[in-house]
């Protein structure tokens, strides 16, 4: 393989784990519907481990990211949609590194409380995640 294919390869294998943290987290929620509220935020808390296959997916996105994006930096002002994406990816890391914060405290205070907030910024990003990948599709098709 060349370096480029398998950059294009630890790309999308970072995003299927991240895009498919925030699917889990979305189907987990789901899942602890017909749950006791103490028996949700322990199931919830106990699955907070999936933050970690995230956070390596998002690595391994920003890492292949930066080699496969290396030659359009002379055209990128040209690509609207490309910027779009760009962006959207800094507000994703951002999102992520604020569910990473809320993660800690959920472990080490009022976990009712932060799973909350993680609930809302889970939203996002699932939704964000989606589109970066919208545009990334239309960007390269």
């Amino acid at each position: 393989l060349h370096m480029r294919e398998t950059m294009l390869i630890l790309h999308f294998i970072g995003l299927s784990m991240g895009l498919g943290t925030s699917f889990a987290h979305a189907f987990l929620g789901m899942a602890t519907s017909k749950m006791s509220p103490d028996e949700v935020v322990k199931f919830r808390v106990h699955s907070l481990v999936l933050s970690n296959m995230g956070k390596l997916g998002i690595v391994l996105l920003v890492v292949s990211g930066l080699y496969l994006i290396t030659p359009l930096w002379s055209v990128l002002p040209s690509m609207p949609l490309l910027m779009a994406k760009l962006a959207l990816v800094a507000i994703l890391i951002a999102l992520i590194s604020m569910i990473n914060m809320l993660v800690k405290k959920a472990r080490n205070g009022d976990a009712a409380v932060e799973l909350k907030k993680m609930e809302k910024f889970g939203k996002m990003t699932l939704v964000i995640a989606i589109t970066i990948v919208i545009l990334a599709v239309s960007v390269f098709h």
